[in-house]
This record gives structure tokens, C-alpha cells and sequence, in this order.
């Protein structure tokens, strides 16, 4: 048991202490949208960004009402061989379970290629657009 726990331990602090990139920026943004951590899932937008309002909205939303589970892998990345670009064009396969707190029996799939722009500020990597934002929109009650 001590094992598994401090594994886990070391995995979150290599995660932790790993340089912020435009991928790692992308699966912390998944890790905390599954933990329900609407804050740590806002870091990785940039607030400045044109919509902002709406995504923090739906971010929060979600984390609110809905368990969920996300995965993101990156299909493609235009600036894929450039190491000194300080903007990259990202393509996603999004895919995301939100399961409802209220109703348990109340459960989306959502699957998506979404195309995000991400932009360096300094040491870290922010979101500067997403389409479709709807990705993120909470689970529409029926």
C-alpha cells in the first residue's frame, strides 16, 4: 500500500516539476477537468482571450454539476519542429464523460476535434483560442 501511494506521489511531483510546454499544458488542463477542479483547469487559459468569460462559466459549471472524465490527445501541432516558437496551433481529439451529480442516470459523450492556440508568457503556455467552445459547455438537462 505504501508503495502505490508514494508512486503516485512521485508521478503527481514529476508532473509537477516537469517544464510547462504546450502538451503538458493540454493533459493538465484533462487531469483537472477529471478532478474537478475548475481553478487548475482555468490556469490554462489565458483570461485575456477572446470568450473567456463564457469558458470560465462552463469550467465551472462543470465541475459543479457533473463528474467527469477527459481525455485529450493531440493530433497534430503546426509548430511541432520549431522549439523556439512561442505560438503553437494544436489540433485535439477531445473526448470527455460527463456523468450528472443530480442524476446519476444522466450521462454524455462527447467526442470532438477542437483546434486550440497556445501562446507563451514568459515560462508558461496559455490557451489564447478554442473552437468549438462547446467542448466545454455543461451537461444540457433533456
Amino acid at each position: 500500500m505504501r508503495t502505490i501511494a508514494l508512486s503516485a506521489i512521485v508521478c503527481a511531483f514529476a508532473i509537477a516539476a516537469s517544464p510547462d510546454t504546450p502538451y503538458t499544458r493540454v493533459s493538465k488542463l484533462a487531469s483537472y477537468l477529471s478532478d474537478g477542479e475548475p481553478v487548475g483547469a482555468l490556469e490554462a487559459f489565458d483570461k485575456k482571450m477572446p470568450g473567456y468569460g463564457e469558458v470560465a462559466a462552463d469550467v465551472q459549471a462543470l465541475a459543479a454539476q457533473n463528474q467527469v472524465l477527459c481525455s485529450i490527445d493531440v493530433v497534430g501541432d503546426k509548430e511541432q519542429d520549431d522549439d523556439s516558437a512561442s505560438v503553437h496551433h494544436l489540433d485535439l481529439d477531445w473526448y470527455m464523460t460527463l456523468t450528472s451529480r443530480a442524476d446519476e442516470g444522466l450521462v454524455e459523450r462527447r467526442r470532438e476535434r477542437v483546434a486550440v492556440t497556445l501562446q507563451r508568457y514568459g515560462k508558461d503556455w496559455r490557451i489564447t483560442s478554442i473552437s468549438p467552445e462547446q467542448i466545454l459547455a455543461p451537461l444540457a438537462v433533456k
